[in-house]
């Protein structure tokens, strides 16, 4: 949650409710908040592969719920997803987090096609 000046006083604002009080029409809103929160997505996957060494990441719910979203958006989600976990499944916390940022990476690569 982001705090919006008003008046002086700072007040939570969504970002969403925000752009939607935006005066121009068009479906750009909606896509910006939609990039924002999938870059917020792949933020939290790039940095729970950083901590793999000595947290799971398959047991945030945080982590998964950026996942999900960051996997739904790319044509081989499910396999990048199946592939994650089974990074994160990995024993050795060496190649545990090497797997994990190439995940990462290669969904960070689609996003930026997309841009």
């Amino acid at each position: 949650m982001e705090l919006t000046p008003l008046c002086s006083f700072f007040v939570p604002m969504e970002r969403k409710h925000q752009l939607g009080n935006v005066a121009f029409g068009g479906a750009w809103s909606e896509q910006i908040a939609a990039r924002e929160a999938l870059s917020a997505a792949l933020d939290v996957l790039r940095c729970a592969a950083a901590r793999a060494q000595a947290h799971d990441p398959r047991r945030d719910p945080a982590v998964m719920e950026a996942l999900t979203l960051a996997c739904d958006s790319h044509p081989k989600g499910v396999l990048l997803e199946a592939a994650w976990n089974r990074g994160a499944a990995l024993t050795h916390p060496g190649p545990r987090i090497a797997e994990l940022q190439r995940v990462a990476d290669l969904l960070a690569e689609a996003q930026a096609g997309r841009r």
